[in-house]
């Protein structure tokens, strides 16, 4: 009986128009928010036809940007999909803490019914109560508003939806079909098709099930790799494979192919990437520690502790750092095998240079805060200064529109100096 009546009191439905639960699920997939993989590949599409002269790009109105919505796409979704299966999966762990939201809002809007206000006002407040999805955006499937299978519904559709359009495009492609009257060929072949697929997989594991690497320390690593190096990769082979109707294969990779694909010292720029990726990962989950200690989520920064995945965060930056440098010196001085446009050279300069003027101040000011919050020595609101300290709630928004901004800023600049 006790744990019906926690049950009853927790069933606290929001009444939202059509549009507003369509709000709703968008929120609860943070799709919006989803969109810095698909413009790291973005970003790989353009170094692509930028680098590579057998792509046939010779300026920005020559890009196939067929193929790079292709690619863009298939990373968005996935990654929508990812969020969604997240929110199925670790239903169970986010439950109490739910629970208890729950609960202290349907308090407060008994108080505001019970209170002596006039009807306009209580009709307003209460509203309010009814309006807090955009707050909580997993609080749709644990008050009643939609199931929870929901989420994982929500989720395999988008995932189908990427399936739908590698068969489309390879039907399409005139080096796999007998289809005619397109010029445009498919990037889902060779090497791409297969970091696609192995990515897809590896995302839904991240805390799906068989597996559930984020549950075992593995899903900060995965994460880092997959959103940032692996989504370039993935653009840069794809558009390659789509405009030259060459597949690259892993050999490639390594190596300069016949039709001319190389990766050279851009394997510096995807290290540079990765670090500047995983840097961000860390500041994603350190303010989860204690939850994720309670849910039994074991992951790599509950291992570690607050102390050492600040540390990890400065030494990531500062990895970055080096291997931006040092990519730069290196392409500046011996270019790539495929191409050497000077121009892209400069164009890359000051896309990277305008990059850390924004990121290396956001950098100090996280890794200020992120000592300051190690407990427990916590600071309960920030200080002053001309670089203050944030609360960690703070943190992984400012971080993750430094990273946002980054791959429009350098794909902006890779474009205009052509």
């Amino acid at each position: 009986m006790p744990a019906n009546r926690r049950t009853h009191v927790a069933y606290d439905p929001q009444q939202l128009t059509f549009s507003g639960r369509i709000n709703a699920l968008i929120a609860l997939g943070r799709i919006p928010l989803a969109s810095e993989v698909p413009l790291w590949t973005t970003f790989g599409c353009i170094l692509a036809a930028r680098l590579f002269p057998s792509t046939g790009a010779k300026g920005i109105t020559s890009i196939d940007w067929w193929v790079v919505f292709q690619c863009a796409f298939t990373t968005w979704a996935t990654n929508v999909s990812i969020n969604y299966g997240n929110e199925f999966f670790d239903w169970n762990l986010d439950r109490p803490g739910q629970i208890e939201a729950i609960k202290r809002s349907v308090k407060a809007r008994k108080e505001v019914v019970e209170d002596d206000k006039d009807d306009t006002q209580k009709e307003e407040e209460i509203q309010e109560f009814n309006e807090k999805i955009m707050g909580n955006t997993t609080r749709i499937i644990h008050d009643g508003t939609f199931p929870p299978y929901t989420a994982l519904i929500l989720g395999l559709a988008w995932q189908a939806a990427v399936v739908g359009l590698i068969f489309y495009s390879r039907s399409k492609d005139p080096s796999v079909s007998y289809t005619t009257g397109t010029s445009h060929g498919s990037p889902y072949r060779g090497f791409a098709l297969q970091v696609g697929i192995i990515s897809s997989v590896l995302s839904q594991m991240y805390v799906g099930p068989p597996i559930r690497l984020h549950y075992h320390g593995f899903g900060e690593l995965i994460s880092a790799l997959l959103l940032n190096p692996v989504a370039i990769l993935f653009g840069m082979t794809g558009y390659y494979t789509a405009t030259t109707g060459h597949s690259v294969h892993i050999s490639d990779l390594f190596t300069t192919s016949k039709s001319g694909f190389s990766l050279g010292y851009l394997w510096v720029l995807l290290g540079a990437m990765y670090c500047f990726e995983q840097a961000r990962i860390f500041i994603m989950h350190i303010q989860d520690i204690e939850a994720d200690i309670a849910g039994g989520k074991i992951t790599f920064v509950v291992r570690v502790g607050h102390a050492v995945a600040a540390r990890l965060y400065v030494a990531f930056n500062l990895a970055a750092l080096l291997l931006f440098r040092v990519f730069t010196r290196l392409y500046h001085t011996h270019g790539l095998k495929a191409n050497h446009p000077q121009s892209f050279s400069r164009g890359w300069i000051q896309g990277i240079t305008a990059v850390m003027l924004y990121s290396i101040p956001i950098m100090i000011i996280t890794a200020k805060s992120l000592f300051a919050n190690i407990p427990p020595a916590r600071v309960s609101k920030p200080t002053s200064g001309f670089l203050p300290s944030l609360p960690l709630t703070a943190l992984p928004m400012l971080v993750s529109l430094q990273v946002l901004l980054s791959p429009i800023v350098l794909t902006i600049f890779t474009l205009i100096h052509w």
